[in-house]
């Protein structure tokens, strides 16, 4: 048995990575020792190539049991301290040789079937006997412990549970082994596979310098930190580490699972008493962003002077050397460090990947969802480095001295990054809200009015400037989904959410800056619903020309009208339900009143009375038709004039 050293790791930034042995192996076997959470990502990446002249036959791994668990299930239990009496006690009834200390140095031999092993517990290995029945003179005899050399096992059987005890022993609690089996040839074993790793992390540094001619540049370096938690030390490890996020999941091929069947049980079938038939008779009966200009903007946004510096950018350039190269891997990203890497087991290390001097711009950038009232010193440059920047944090240091921090995004070759290090408190910005509503036009539809007015949001961006010199400041504003800017001049950057400008800020002055965005809406209201005033004013706005204005004036006199008829209708049911509340109560007080005399003379009273409503009744009913009929003629006269 061997094992192979590590020579190849890759870390990704997801929580795995992938890890390579490899070395000359003589023999037939190699063991392995993973941690018990990876054996799901062991066996379902494991790779393994023998690049010599042998073969690999097969791979067996232990069971996903606990320790306690395998050792249960063999017919071998042996404890920590009597391992040999334990181990005597559970070859009862076993065919075993006992090799045994005989006079003068000699020895014999006894040959039967275990019976078993008496003891003292005060001193069970010195006061132990065992007894093995001899079958072919039907005699038990006792072997003093202390006498007995050798045991050989003669039942197989036997023999294999001794071994699958002394394997489940070796097994460790964390950790599960794998072993690979191997033709009889030298091998040259190459073993990869992946297993869950720490993220690797990475920190930046940005050195900031200006020349005599105010042109500003960065030096800027990556180093890359990553840490052995295996159970071995790493020497001349060929490290990659890579940016990016491949697909990953967890799939539980270790631990066996049987699915569930459904039980199907036996018919059970009644046993019943004889039947009897009758005897047939003889009868027979028949079934799913524009760039930066830099050109048109002021490059010297400094507004505060830094400390000396304590040193430059070359020097720091010469004193730490990239130590990796970078490649695309489809949508990855790889730092390939370039010379083998040692770290302890338990240890951690950086690592430089990343070391490029590029020309920058520094500016002042304000937003105030992302910071209120200030705006923040930053630095803009492009990524020319030839190396993908996995996101992470970066110090800044300004002409040698520390100036701030921050956090570069993940950025691809090419794109452009904005690293906002410090709060320019000499600087106050304010924002005031405004919105207005401006009908655009008014069209007639049917009954109703389709009216488009503009939807106009301003914001005001009041700049306060209490520095002894002038700044300029990059506005950077959250436009609103579905708005068009309409003031002021077209920005001088575009994104899918945000547009910017750059404003210029005197010294110890107040500047003002206003968008102005609009998006037009439209809506409907009846006709019937707007006043002759509102009319006058559309008229007077010029939404109404003065023929639309003469017809909608008589619209609405015809709906004047509607509006009084409908008011006589309702005086008529009115009227109507007080004379059913009349007659309701004649009613009641004819039914107990008789038919002679003066009950008679009143209920003919009654009669007459009820006999008037009625004709009150028949009145109004004739009243409310005309007024239903003239309300649908003007209806019509209405129809009539707004197809006109």
């Amino acid at each position: 048995m061997t094992e192979l050293p590590f020579r190849k790791i890759i870390l990704y930034k997801h929580g795995v990575g992938y890890f390579e042995r490899r070395g000359v192996v003589q023999g037939s076997r190699v063991r392995l020792s993973f941690p018990r959470e990876a054996m799901d990502d062991v066996l379902k990446s494991l790779v393994v190539l023998d690049l010599g002249a042998g073969q690999v036959l097969s791979v067996d791994f232990e069971t996903p049991e606990d320790r306690a668990s395998l050792l249960k299930k063999g017919s071998i239990h042996l404890s920590d301290n009597h391992s040999m009496l334990d181990l005597l006690r559970d070859l009862r009834g076993r065919a075993v040789r006992c090799i045994v200390q005989a006079d003068k140095g000699a020895t014999r031999t006894v040959s039967g079937t275990l019976v078993g092993v008496d003891y003292e517990q005060a001193e069970p290995l010195k006061r132990a006997l065992l007894s093995v029945y001899l079958p072919e003179t039907r005699r038990v005899e006792q072997i003093a412990l202390e006498d007995l050399l050798g045991l050989d096992l003669l039942d197989a059987n036997v023999a294999a549970d001794l071994e699958y005890f002394l394997r489940a022993a070796q097994s460790e609690a964390e950790r599960r082994s794998a072993t690979i089996h191997l033709s009889d040839d030298d091998h040259d074993l190459l073993v990869g596979y992946i297993a869950p790793a720490p993220a690797w992390r990475v920190s930046y540094r940005l050195l900031l310098e200006t020349d005599a001619d105010g042109a500003s540049t960065v030096l800027l370096q990556g180093w890359g930190l990553f840490d052995n938690q295996l159970e071995e030390d790493l020497t001349q490890v060929q490290l990659t580490l890579v940016a990016g996020m491949p697909v990953s999941f967890r799939y539980r091929l270790y631990a066996p699972h049987t699915p569930e069947r459904p039980l199907i049980e036996d018919e059970e079938r009644t046993v019943h008493a004889p039947v009897m038939y009758e005897a047939p008779s003889r009868k027979r009966y028949a079934p799913r962003a524009a760039a930066f200009d830099a050109d048109s903007f002021d490059a010297d946004a400094r507004v505060f002077s830094a400390p000396e510096p304590s040193f430059s950018a070359a020097e720091l350039a010469n004193t730490v050397q990239s130590a990796a190269s970078g490649s695309e891997r489809g949508a990855l990203f790889a730092y390939e460090v370039t010379h083998p890497v040692s770290v302890a087991r338990g240890q951690s290390a950086m690592v430089p990947i990343l070391s490029a001097s590029l020309p920058c711009r520094r500016e002042l950038l304000y937003n105030g969802r992302k910071l209120a009232e200030h705006p923040v010193a930053s630095v803009r440059l492009a990524n020319a480095t030839g190396l993908t920047l996995e996101r992470g944090p970066i110090t800044v240091l300004d002409d040698g001295a520390y100036a701030g921090e921050a956090v570069i995004p993940f950025t691809s070759i090419g794109s452009e990054v904005i690293v906002a290090y410090a709060v320019e408190l000499g600087i106050r910005v304010s924002e005031q809200p405004h919105n207005e509503r401006q009908i655009k036009g008014i069209q007639l539809r049917e009954d109703y009015l389709l009216i488009e007015e503009y939807d106009t949001q301003q914001t005001t961006y009041t700049l306060t400037n209490t520095l002894p010199k002038a700044a300029s400041v990059t506005l950077e504003h959250n436009c609103r989904s579905g708005y068009t800017l309409e003031m002021p001049n077209p920005p001088d950057e575009r994104g899918a959410e945000y547009a910017r400008w750059l404003v210029p800020c005197p010294a110890d002055s107040l500047t003002d800056f206003t968008v102005t965005e609009q998006r037009l809406v439209s809506r409907r209201e009846q006709i019937r619903s707007i006043t002759g005033v509102q009319a006058q004013q559309y008229f007077k706005q010029g939404l109404f020309d003065a023929a639309t204005h003469k017809r909608v004036k008589a619209v609405l006199a015809l709906y004047h009208e509607i509006e009084v008829v409908q008011r006589q209708l309702k005086r008529l049911d009115k009227e109507r339900e007080a004379i059913f509340k009349h007659q309701q109560q004649i009613q009641a007080n004819l039914t107990p009143l008789g038919r002679e005399g003066s009950e008679g003379a009143l209920r003919e009273r009654y009669v007459a009375e009820l006999t008037q409503f009625e004709d009150q009744l028949a009145q109004l009913g004739a009243t409310q038709k005309q007024h239903e009929a003239q309300i649908d003629t003007l209806e019509q006269r209405i129809q009539a004039e707004l197809k006109s």
